[in-house]
């Protein structure tokens, strides 16, 4: 009998903690991180982009910029650094609009900032050579 009347008060505090386990969890997705866009090539485009971490594993990247006269400018999340790309994308971005990308990419945010990335807007679709601005993922 007492090993009965013991066992369910384990088994609730055992419930707690998984409970308790699962919700500061929960707490953990959501996070965003926030970088600073740097113009390059005297494009005058700078703003932001925002990596927000989502529960499935995957991120959502939001860009927004002063376009600085720029209406379409393709975006890619890069292999390397803003210094040293490596020109094949890892990831394409939603092209950024008017100033303005929303992006869903199949990476956590965590494996976004554990190797050397960069996020890179071009200057154009026609002109995908010259690179409008850049933030290094770290």
């Amino acid at each position: 009998m007492t090993h009965r009347a013991v066992l369910p008060p384990i088994r609730f505090a055992l419930l707690a903690m998984a409970s308790l386990a699962l919700v500061t969890a929960a707490c953990s997705t959501g996070e965003s991180r926030s970088f600073q866009l740097g113009a390059l090539n005297n494009s005058g485009v700078t703003g932001t982009a925002v990596l927000t971490d989502l529960q499935d594993g995957s991120t959502r990247v939001v860009i927004d910029v002063d376009p600085a006269g720029h209406p379409a400018m393709p975006a890619h999340i890069h292999p390397g650094t803003c210094t040293d790309l490596v020109p094949q994308p890892l990831h394409g971005l939603s092209t950024v609009t008017d100033g303005a990308s929303e992006t869903v990419v199949p990476a956590s945010l965590v494996d976004l900032l554990a190797g050397e990335l960069a996020i890179n807007l071009h200057v154009s679709a026609a002109d995908m050579g010259t690179y409008a601005a850049c933030v290094d993922l770290n």
